[in-house]
Parts: structure tokens; C-alpha cells; sequence
């Protein structure tokens, strides 16, 4: 029999990790390998300090031993990723290992450098019983996903969103739009918009002005798809 949501310990809070030595290859046209690597560095810290104010439990999802032992300096918990697996079969193992702790969980990117503990706790308040919660990105993908499931058919890649929310209509469900979980870190067009945002501007120091000029317009993503 699932356990009532509201009665559960403090969910487990997943966040996968790429190695940082081939993540972000978006941002090439600002940034050579050397500030992609740092940038992405600070942004995953970022989202587990601001995942570990939240009280709840926080681990990496890794299939990278020099990334393992990154998350592990900064006392979050590592789950291995399965060989050869990418992000769904990362998001499966942390459900996983939630579950068998008996708590429900939440998969959060590494890449949102505006996020905010606020967010997260509006994410977990919204966790409806034996339902999940969603939020998308601003390009149509999936930033979010939290439930007290014993499983869920990830779907992430491309216009995931949709496909998401498609499977969650079957179940309760609910769906939360915050800018903090909507604006990841993608592009050179990226860094515009997240400077520009009170919780983004702390980025600004870690990359040239270049990278960011402010008289670039946002990303015209168009509507979520």
C-alpha cells in the first residue's frame, strides 16, 4: 500500500550529474572548455545548496567517479548511474533508490542557476498523494519531476514536456511554472536572460561580459511544446 505523501520523511531530492569535462557544449560559442567546466561546476553546486536548504535529502545521480567525488566534498549523498545509461535511466535509478528507502523523490537538473529554495519548496508543497508534480523549461523541456510513485516513464529529450504531461494526466497531478525552474543554462542566449534575473546575477562573475551582453535580446524559444 503507497504511504501517504504527507507522511513520509523528507523526500529525496536527485539531482544527475554530466562530467563536467563534456557537458554544456552549447555554450561553446561564448565560453572555451576551461569556463564551461568551471561554470558548470558552480551552477550544480548551486542547485544542491540550494536543494540541501531545503531540509530534504540530496544526492547525485553520476556515472563519473571524478564527479562522484566531487558531490561527495559536498556532503551530498552519489547514486551510480547504470553503464551506458543517459538521463531517463539516471532519473529510473533514483527512483529507485527513493523507494526503497521508502520516500518519495524529486529529479532536478544541475543546470538552473537561478533556482531558488523557494521554488523547491513550492515544488515539494504541491506533491499531490500517489500523483506527481512537473514544470517545464522555457524550450519545451522538463525541469522538474516530483512524486510518492514507485515509478515513472521518463521521457526526457526534446519538447519532453509535452510528452511528460501526456503520462501524468493519467495519474493526479499537478503543474508549477517558476522561473527559477523554467531557465536553464543551454545556450550563449541563456546567460543573458539568467543574469538579468535577481537570482541569476551572482553568474555574472564567472564569465566574461562577452559571453553575456545585456543588448542581446532573451532566447526566442517560442511557447512550451
Amino acid at each position: 500500500m503507497p504511504i501517504p505523501f504527507a507522511a513520509m520523511p523528507s523526500p529525496l531530492i536527485a539531482i544527475p550529474v554530466k562530467p563536467f569535462g563534456v557537458a554544456k557544449q552549447r555554450l561553446a560559442p561564448a565560453l572555451d572548455a576551461e569556463q564551461r567546466s568551471r561554470v558548470g561546476k558552480a551552477v550544480a553546486a548551486h542547485v544542491i545548496t540550494v536543494a540541501r536548504a531545503t531540509g530534504c535529502k540530496v544526492a547525485v545521480v553520476a556515472g563519473d567517479e571524478g564527479v562522484a567525488a566531487w558531490a561527495r566534498r559536498r556532503d551530498a549523498a552519489v547514486i551510480g548511474e547504470p553503464a551506458g545509461g543517459g538521463l531517463n535511466q539516471a532519473a529510473a535509478a533514483a527512483v529507485a533508490a527513493a523507494r526503497r528507502r521508502g520516500l518519495a523523490w524529486m529529479i532536478l537538473p544541475a543546470d538552473l542557476p537561478a533556482l531558488t529554495e523557494t521554488d523547491l519548496l513550492e515544488a515539494l508543497a504541491a506533491i499531490p498523494e500517489s500523483g506527481v508534480v512537473l514544470a517545464p523549461s522555457h524550450d519545451g523541456g522538463t525541469s522538474l519531476i516530483a512524486a510518492d510513485l514507485d515509478s515513472f516513464p521518463f521521457s526526457y529529450g526534446p519538447a519532453s514536456f509535452r510528452r511528460h504531461v501526456a503520462t501524468a494526466a493519467r495519474l493526479s497531478h499537478r503543474l508549477l511554472v517558476r522561473a527559477g525552474l523554467a531557465i536553464d543554462l543551454d545556450g550563449p542566449r541563456d546567460l543573458t536572460t539568467i543574469v538579468q534575473l535577481p537570482a541569476g546575477r551572482w553568474l555574472k562573475d564567472l564569465v566574461p561580459a562577452a559571453a553575456h551582453d545585456e543588448r542581446l535580446p532573451p532566447a526566442e524559444n517560442g511557447p512550451l511544446a
